[in-house]
This record gives structure tokens, C-alpha cells and sequence, in this order.
């Protein structure tokens, strides 16, 4: 069948019917009425009937039946990522003049020199997107941008470290992994440990919160931006918390005692709920203590002690004082842990509760820490109490 509009010249489309193997396929071609008139009727390919268009022209007559259109290549849906930086390390290979041995012997010094928490010192040898190459002995290495000093970082203009270039560095050792050719350093490192031997334990230290994890949350010190601590989730408050950003968000300020500074695993341990006095310290102060006598304790109490005795890691529990607290009435059998000096020696003061009945005792346990004594503390006191 032909289609002709109402333009002139005349363009007609017509279709064919083609027999392939036993079907008939149809075929699509365009011509101008000139042509058209030069072709002779053929009943196996062509019809010769034609109707004429007064309309517009059909869109498909802009289309060529035998010829395709070539198919757009496909776009580009995701972008390579930057090589991490123990990728890049391993990309930097070694000196070529630089022996096996003399190889292995770098990696070697760099591992004891990680364990010993000392500093070493590299050139600079070039720049990436991850950070900067460096040169240690032999041996090629990488400082990500994230452990560089952050004054070096603040004053190169977007992060251009190519001045740097033939310049030494000082730098501890993250990573030195001889089978990868792995050599990870950090200058950041260096300048944070400094920071560190300056400060002391109990001292209390103005900070920023800038991340939240669920067991605690880091903080930057003010005025040292290359010092970051640890706020743990039992330092944060005196009550009892699910979860850290319950009381702690991104970018709110805190203060914050010092309970640790470690320069040579380069940590600061920080709390926030040593700042003010504990409750129970408060409402225990406020009883009429009694020495302990034998055979004063109820039974749960009594049963808390002997379980205490037996456990594993506990070498002695001696009960000192009790009290009644009429105001203060527990429906189970709560265990307090009460902080005191004694600690690193192994020695810890716990306070035992059951109706008005208070009871303080001293256990010692120089295997565990404090949060394992803790733990055996709620452990025994919840077993004791459903029996």
C-alpha cells in the first residue's frame, strides 16, 4: 500500500510484502512520485493501490525502513574512586638499585619502631589525591592527607602540598606490612603525642563532640586541634543512658576531666560525669553507717558476699558497714560500684541494696579492671536474687 500526502513534490510511502521461508515480512521504503511512476506493478512485492493523503504527512515517513539508527553509547553511570591509601602505597614500588634484603630490613625497622612508638623521619617525594609519597630508606610510603599535621594543612592554600616536596618529615609508623609493601605513616601522630605530655590526669579540658558511636563519643580538644579524646559511654553520665546521643550531639560543647593521656599510643580518655559528685555518693554520706558485725546480714545479702568470694578474678569481698535508709527502698537486689582511689591497686568499694538495707564492702581483684568488676557485680547480684 502507498501513502501520498499533499505536498508537492509528491512523497510516497509505500510498504512491500517480502516472502521469507514460509511467512510473508513487511518493508517499508519512500518515493517521490517520479519514481514511483517508472516502477512497474509487481504482485509478489508491491501492491500498485494508492490513496492519496489530504492530511499531513505521517510521521513515520521521516523514518528509513533499512536503515537503523545507531544506538547512543551508554553514559558513564559511576565514576572511578580515588585509590585508598593502602592502595596507593602499594602502587609506589621500591627503589630499583634497593636489595631484598636491604627491602625487608626497612619494613623491619619501621615495625619495631610502630611497636616502640617511636618516630621516624621521611622525605618527601611527591603528592596525590590520597596524600603525600614519602621515602623511607628504600622503601616508598604514603602519609594519607588526614594524618598530616593539621597547622601544615591549614597553611597550604586547598590542600597543595607540593612545596612539601625534598622536605623531611617526622612521622610515626600506622601500618609497615612487608608482604603488601605496605608502608602507612602518620604526622599527625607526632604532633598529638606532643600534645599529650602536656597534659595531666585531672585536669579538665574545654571540648567539641565530633562523632557519636555507641561506646562513646570523640571530642576535639580546644585550642589543640590535633588532639582528639574519647569520652566512653559509662563516663558520660551518672544516670543510667541506652545510648550516647541521648546526651551528646555533633558540634556541642562539653567539658571534660582527663582521666588518661597515653603519648605513646596516643589516646586521651576523657569523662564528663566526673565533673559533679556521684548521687550515690551524696545519698550514701547522708545514712547512719554501723561498723559491720558477723552474722548482721539478711540472707540475699549474706548470699551476695559468699557468691562474690567464689568468683573467678575476685580474691577477697569483705563487708565493712551496713545501714537502713527509710527512704530509700529497693524492690531488687541493686549492686553499686562506688569509684575511690584505690582502684589501680586492685581495690574496689561496692554498696549492696535490698528493701531499706544498705551494705558497703570492699573487694579486691587485681586481675580485673573496673568494667569487668562491674559486670560480676550485676552478674551475681541478678543471680542471687531469683534463686
Amino acid at each position: 500500500h502507498c501513502l501520498k500526502d499533499s505536498l508537492t513534490p509528491y512523497i510516497h510511502l509505500c510498504w512491500r510484502l517480502v516472502p521469507v521461508g514460509t511467512k510473508m515480512r513487511a518493508s517499508w521504503s519512500t518515493f517521490p512520485e517520479s519514481k514511483l511512476r517508472t516502477l512497474g506493478p509487481n504482485p509478489m512485492k508491491m501492491s500498485s493501490r494508492c490513496f492519496l493523503s489530504r492530511g499531513p504527512a505521517p510521521r513515520v515517513l521521516i523514518a528509513q525502513a533499512n536503515k537503523r539508527t545507531p544506538e547512543a553509547p551508554l553514559p558513564q553511570l559511576t565514576r572511578p574512586k580515588p585509590a585508598t591509601a593502602a592502595q596507593q602505597a602499594q602502587a609506589q614500588p621500591p627503589a630499583p638499585s634497593a636489595s631484598p634484603s636491604a627491602i625487608a630490613d626497612a619494613y623491619q625497622r619501621a615495625s619495631d619502631a610502630k611497636a616502640q612508638g617511636e618516630v621516624v623521619e621521611v622525605k618527601v617525594v611527591g603528592q596525590n589525591e590520597g596524600g603525600v609519597m614519602v621515602q623511607y630508606g628504600p622503601v616508598r610510603g604514603f602519609i594519607p592527607y588526614n594524618q598530616v599535621d593539621p597547622a601544615r594543612l591549614r597553611a597550604c592554600a586547598n590542600g597543595n602540598l607540593s612545596k612539601l616536596t625534598g622536605q623531611q618529615l617526622k612521622a610515626r609508623v600506622v601500618t609497615a606490612d612487608a608482604s603488601r609493601k605496605e608502608l602507612v605513616l602518620s604526622e599527625r601522630q607526632v604532633a598529638t603525642a606532643e600534645a599529650l605530655s602536656r597534659i595531666q590526669p585531672g585536669e579538665v579540658l574545654a571540648c567539641v563532640v565530633t562523632s557519636v558511636e555507641d561506646y562513646g563519643a570523640f571530642v576535639q580538644v580546644k585550642g589543640m586541634p590535633e588532639v582528639v579524646g574519647l569520652v566512653h559511654k559509662s563516663e558520660v553520665s551518672w544516670d543510667r543512658i541506652m545510648t550516647v546521643d541521648q546526651v551528646l550531639s555533633v558540634g556541642q560543647e562539653l567539658v571534660a576531666k582527663v582521666l588518661s593521656a597515653d603519648p605513646v599510643n596516643v589516646r586521651l580518655t576523657l569523662s564528663m560525669k566526673q565533673m559533679s559528685t556521684d548521687p550515690l555518693t551524696l545519698s550514701l554520706d547522708n545514712l547512719a553507717w554501723e561498723t559491720y558485725a558477723s552474722g548482721s546480714l539478711g540472707t540475699d545479702m549474706q548470699g551476695l558476699v559468699d557468691a562474690l568470694a567464689t568468683s573467678v578474678g575476685v580474691d577477697s569481698v569483705k563487708p565493712t558497714r551496713v545501714a537502713q535508709d527509710p527512704h530509700h527502698v529497693a524492690q531488687e537486689l541493686e549492686v553499686y560500684l562506688v569509684r575511690s582511689d584505690r582502684e589501680a591497686e586492685g581495690d574496689y568499694t561496692a554498696v549492696a541494696r535490698l528493701g531499706v538495707s544498705a551494705m558497703e564492702m570492699e573487694l579486691r581483684a587485681t586481675e580485673l579492671n573496673r568494667e569487668q568488676v562491674k559486670q560480676l557485680l550485676q552478674r551475681v547480684a541478678s543471680r542471687i536474687f531469683t534463686q
